[in-house]
């Protein structure tokens, strides 16, 4: 099983543990907005902590 975004960002502690499931709370009524979308607008990590992410993965 391929590993969640959130998951990969907290082993990289890139994201808290808590962050992640603030993330999936926002996510849960807004499930058209992505996670990563949702961790840069609340100010978690910034795009070019995506794009190393995606560029690793």
């Amino acid at each position: 099983m391929k590993e969640r975004i959130g998951q990969f960002l907290v082993r990289l502690d890139l994201l808290s543990m808590e962050q992640a499931e603030e993330v999936l709370r926002i996510q849960e009524n807004q499930p058209d907005k992505k996670f990563g979308e949702i961790a840069i607008e609340l100010g978690y990590i910034t795009p070019e902590d995506m794009e190393e992410v995606f560029k690793n993965s």
